[in-house]
């Protein structure tokens, strides 16, 4: 069974991050001051950490100065998905094919030899998979959609919630792909070359990764370990292992996947990807202070979650049973990766709890930590 933590950096990832961090005009100050407050810590461990990450930021704001508009276009983040996650909704993304990658893609050339090597009918497939995921609120008709041909994409699109200069700037690159795929592949080698300059530091950086991760994990599993800190996550063990790796930029980000068959059968080892920012200080589920101000803001998101009708039908659906992503996916008329969106965002509010049972993933609404919001909001509001 595989068990590894790698120090390895991977500069593609790594470059559409920063990309997307200028993109939605975020700084590491403000970040530092918000999860220090958010979880009323100090970050002791975590300042030099800051420190580099703050001196990357300025150097790419130098270094970009007379692209940032072009940047913001294609980065900005779109509809109500959580910027400062892994999932990164944003029309630069979507027009390189993101999530469509093989796992031995290490340069530009690569993803380039990968678009230009997609039939129409490959690349209206994978675009209208992303499309899917684009935003968090799409109408009942557009979900059930089929998108396998130009105008099948532009129908979606049309239907999607969104603002219209976001539909018009997404058709623009659907249709003209290759001018856009190009300037956005120039702007990702630019930020590799920003990165690749900090490349001793960045590799000291996830050295002390793999050291934090070895003395944390020891024998037992990511799995065991979120098992044990994370009461919402009850995971079973991949067979196959699994293998953790960095992520710098997003650097209080966490991820878990699982590649299953549609028996729910393992086809490989379960991917993690854990900021560099957890250590000692900053665990991986760390409370929330129940500061009035931060809790307050924690009611304003999950009410926003709340609004949203597919994700309301999500929670109402899991009240009183478990279920797993294609049951849910039938149920509400939903795409599985429609779904798995919706999830992230429900799961990272504290409103659902998983758990990993016979090679499948259930998800069940808690109704503890909605009970407790709607409790404060009366408080507050009545």
């Amino acid at each position: 069974m595989l068990k590894e933590i790698s120090p390895e950096i991977d500069f593609i990832a790594e470059g559409i991050a920063l990309l997307h961090h200028l993109g939605t005009e975020k700084n590491f100050c403000d970040l530092k001051e918000s999860l220090s407050k958010k979880y009323d810590i100090t970050f002791q461990a975590g300042v030099q950490k800051f420190e580099l990450l703050t001196r990357i930021e300025q150097n790419a704001q130098n270094i970009f100065q007379e692209e940032m508009t072009e940047i913001q276009y294609y980065f900005s983040t779109s509809g109500s998905g959580e910027s400062d996650t892994l999932n990164l909704n944003c029309a630069g993304m979507l027009a390189l094919l993101w999530k469509n990658y093989p796992e031995d893609f290490k340069t530009t050339d690569d993803i380039r030899c990968f678009l230009q090597g997609l039939s129409e009918e490959e690349y209206c497939e994978k675009f209208g998979e992303g499309l899917q995921c684009y935003n968090d609120i799409l109408t009942d008709e557009s979900m059930k959609a089929k998108i396998d041909n130009p105008l099948a994409i532009i129908s979606y699109l049309m239907k999607m919630e969104i603002s219209n200069d976001e539909k018009w700037k997404l058709q623009k690159i659907f249709c003209d792909r290759s001018e856009h795929q190009e300037k956005i592949l120039a702007l990702l080698d630019k930020a590799i070359s920003v990165l690749t300059a900090f490349r001793p530091e960045l590799e000291e950086l996830t050295a002390r990764f793999c050291r934090y991760w070895k003395q944390t994990l020891q024998d037992r599993s990511i799995t065991s370990y979120l098992r044990e800190t994370a009461a919402i996550i009850e995971f079973g063990d991949n067979p196959l292992g699994f293998r953790l790796t960095p992520s710098i930029i997003k650097c209080h980000s966490f991820a878990l996947s699982a590649d299953m068959d549609e028996d729910s059968n393992y086809q490989s080892p379960d991917t993690c990807i854990a900021g560099i920012l957890f250590d000692d200080d900053f665990q991986i589920w760390i409370s929330r202070t129940k500061d009035e101000n931060t809790y307050m803001a924690y009611a304003t998101q999950v009410l926003k979650l709340l609004s949203d009708k597919s994700k309301f039908e999500i929670l109402s659906y899991i009240r009183d049973k478990e279920s797993y992503g294609s049951e849910l996916a039938r149920h509400l008329n939903l795409t599985t990766p429609t779904v798995s969106h919706h999830m992230n965002a429900l799961i990272a509010a504290e409103l659902v709890t998983i758990k990993r049972q016979e090679n499948r993933v259930y998800y069940l609404s808690n109704k503890e930590k909605i009970d407790e919001v709607l409790r404060y909001c009366r408080r507050i509001l009545t």
